[in-house]
């Protein structure tokens, strides 16, 4: 008989559900047991929990209402940088993401150009498992037909990331991972001028210079900056250079209304040395055979945003964004146990992106049965990508250079058209008690013309010759999807709150996924993927020295795509559960006093701690591990900031364990050309140091992976080439800050 399978799976639906449903019977008896002792009718303000974490805790719950957002009952962090000790000059993803739990991460360039992160199991090539955005604006090539970010903005420009785990989905779109927004440094509103100037130089010829400029005058604001930064790379034939700009003009019309202008241009070349075979990486992980592959991704962002405040309780917000970029790479595209010649022919792929958005989102506080603290979140969404794919070979030589030099082996275009509309309310049961229902809805069109063919084996004489009639595309799909989900948040005490959340999630089959660009076959049946996300947790602080976020989480994924005993395919419905927490004491407070602290500064100890069991429990890969799904990841250290406001001296000593996983659905163990099989478990440490020498200036020096391990977080199968990719070894920055 046929298996049928709903987008709730029964097994999975009792489980999130029966704990939802006995955690709001808990709130509700919680809520009337405060009504029978007073008047039914008496006026309540529900005051939000304030998780504010210690003095000087980096990782915070967003609060309930933030901007045109509501979080009440969703699992969210707000990482602060500037409080945080990492090196950002480097775009390090490890440290950066280190007060975050289960943030699972590839490294693979050696410069955080492209983050790649991911949680809970999930995928975490190019982060396309989040919605990732940029203050508040998609950054991904397209968010539904091709969700790579190929673009990550430099971490010294940014103020703090935002994380919303799977519940963010309602709001911000069907995405498993959740939300992943990047917040920019904005204008200072007390200065007319304001520098932010670093010149950062290390190890493997690695120089970066970053400036910033901003200022407020009267209603109008104006803040930007211009990012450089190029390395020789670990490898022979890798290294990389990038340039970001970024400028942002603010005017506040009125009191009440606030306009704003910013654009973003970025683009940067990367060499990329292949990978490895298992004998090669044996030998030496830091040899390379490749010194003519290459990638790089022109990304140019314009944003227009308007912000309008009613009343102290009631906002609308409005964004029109668009994005020109692409995506271009050229070369072997070969296992390393072929040779290059020098004269071997390389393959182009290149694509472009052409998107255009806009989103209307309003949020209102209101009074409801004589309590306050209730409110609602709704908005529309409208967004047009248009993506062009082309493949076929290029040139022989060695530069960077994407001329086709024959018929190409593919020329599609997709054209993705997303309309949504959501709605998501906070009701206060009690003055305590919070349930937070949702509903979002989801229209996507999408289209594919063009033709595309095999082409001739990258080892042969002919390589990447079309070696059969061309195919014609002509693919038309449209579905609409109705997301619902729940949440709900309990005060426990003054400083402490439980949370829940159950949401569905979505997520289409991309187009990306389905013709074959990294010599993986595709099956031609691919179908969307479907699932449920939950949250059961506890967060709050003690005193104001030790912050804590511990919380369970369930992801139930159907359909999802996975390559099986060689072929890319629906390698059917995993289940992942298990645990993440999150932790910081400051460890002066408590024994010295708040007189001793104010003075010696905070000294903290913190550690995150994420465990996840996912497996395929239908389908080809039943059975097996999750790829990419680590069982856990552990982080933790010590950091200090002297006493003074603006922390003349800070130190960071940070660890970061993850265990083995696989590279594959099929768990391969080993494969001599290195593309699949095992990850080992790796264990890597990171030490920061920063101390004002002027009023106006700094000194920097960071140590990666202070103890020189070796090990790899990635194999692959295609880019950024076929086999073993080696993870960065001993690294050491340094550099000055001056901040006028």
């Amino acid at each position: 008989m046929p298996h049928h399978h709903s987008f709730f799976p029964a097994r999975f639906t009792a489980v999130a559900l029966s704990l939802a449903l006995f955690l709001v019977s808990l709130f509700f008896n919680h809520a009337l047991a405060q009504e029978r002792g007073g008047d039914s009718l008496k006026t309540y303000t529900a005051p939000e929990v304030e998780i504010q974490g210690s003095r000087l805790s980096p990782n915070r719950p967003i609060k309930d209402i933030s901007g045109t957002g509501l979080y009440a009952g969703k699992k969210t962090e707000a990482i602060d940088l500037n409080l945080i000790g990492g090196n950002f000059a480097l775009n390090n993803t490890r440290q950066t993401f280190s007060r975050s739990a289960g943030i699972f991460v590839w490294e693979q360039d050696g410069g955080g150009i492209q983050a790649g992160i991911s949680t809970r199991g999930l995928s975490p090539n190019r982060s396309w498992e989040f919605n990732t955005r940029q203050d508040g604006y998609d950054i991904a090539s397209d968010p539904f037909g091709y969700p790579e970010a190929y673009y990550a903005p430099p971490f010294e420009s940014l103020e703090r990331i935002e994380i919303v785990r799977g519940s963010a989905s309602l709001q911000y779109g069907p995405q498993f991972g959740g939300l992943l927004n990047y917040i920019t440094k904005s204008a200072p509103r007390d200065k007319s001028l304001a520098v932010e100037s670093s010149q950062t130089g290390g190890s493997f010829g690695y120089y970066s210079t970053y400036t910033a400029l901003g200022g407020t005058q009267g209603g109008l604001s104006y803040y930007g900056y211009i990012d450089f930064r190029r390395s020789d790379g670990l490898r022979a034939g890798s290294g990389f250079t990038q340039y970001t700009g970024y400028l942002k003009l603010g005017y506040a019309l009125s009191p009440a209304d606030v306009i704003s202008l910013s654009v973003m241009r970025a683009d940067y070349q990367l060499r990329q040395p292949a990978g490895l075979t298992e004998a090669q990486y044996d030998e030496n992980a830091r040899q390379s055979f490749r010194t003519r592959d290459w990638f790089g991704a022109p990304w140019l962002m314009p944003v227009l945003t308007y912000d309008h405040t009613f009343s102290e309780k009631s906002r609308l917000g409005f964004k029109a964004f668009g994005l020109i970029g692409s995506r271009n790479s050229i070369g072997l595209n070969t296992s390393t146990t072929i040779a290059d010649s020098g004269t071997n022919r390389r393959r182009v792929n290149a694509d472009n992106y052409r998107n255009i958005g806009s989103e209307l989102r309003f949020v209102s506080e209101f009074s409801l049965f004589g309590r306050e603290n209730n409110a609602v979140a709704a908005g529309l969404r409208y967004s047009r990508g248009n993506t062009e794919r082309d493949q076929g070979r290029g040139t022989d030589g060695s530069a960077f250079d994407i001329t086709f030099v024959a018929p190409k082996t593919r020329d599609l275009e997709f054209v993705v058209n997303n309309a949504a509309a959501f709605i998501e309310t906070k009701i206060s049961i009690s003055k305590d008690v919070a349930l937070s229902p949702g509903v979002r809805l989801e229209n996507i069109q999408s289209t594919g013309s063009g033709t595309y063919t095999a082409e001739k084996s990258s080892s042969s004489s002919a390589a990447f010759d079309t070696s059969d009639a061309l195919q014609t595309v002509d693919k038309t799909a449209s579905e609409t999807v109705p997301l619902f989900g729940l949440g709900g948040s309990v005060r426990v005490s003054s400083q402490s709150e439980a949370y829940f959340n159950v949401v569905q999630s979505y997520r289409p089959a991309i187009f990306s996924a389905q013709f074959q660009n990294d010599g993986v076959p595709v099956d031609a049946n691919l179908k969307a993927s479907r699932g449920v996300n939950a949250d059961y947790g506890v967060r709050g602080t003690a005193g104001d020295f030790f912050s804590y976020d511990v919380s369970l989480f369930f992801l139930f994924y159907d359909d999802r795509v996975a390559v099986v005993n060689g072929v890319r395919t629906n390698a059917g419905q995993s289940e992942h559960y298990g645990i993440e927490s999150y932790a910081e004491l400051d460890l002066l407070r408590p024994f010295g006093g708040r007189a001793f602290a104010m003075n010696a500064g905070s000294l903290s100890l913190f550690t995150t701690a994420a465990y996840t069991s996912a497996r395929y429990t239908r389908g080809p890969a039943a059975g097996k591990e999750v790829e990419d799904s680590p069982d856990w990841i552990v982080r933790g250290g010590l950091s200090y900031r002297s006493a003074d406001k603006e922390g003349r001296f800070t130190a960071s000593l940070q660890g970061s364990y993850v265990s083995e996983t696989f590279s594959d659905a099929s768990n391969t163990l080993f494969q001599a050309n290195g593309q699949q099989g095992r990850i080992p478990p790796y264990a890597v440490w990171d030490l920061s140091l920063r101390a004002k020498v002027l009023a106006f200036a700094s000194v920097e020096l960071s140590v990666n992976n202070l103890f020189d391990r070796r090990y790899f977080t990635r194999r692959a199968t295609g880019y950024p080439g076929p086999g073993i990719v080696p993870a960065e070894s001993r690294n050491v920055t340094g550099g000055i800050r001056f901040t006028f």
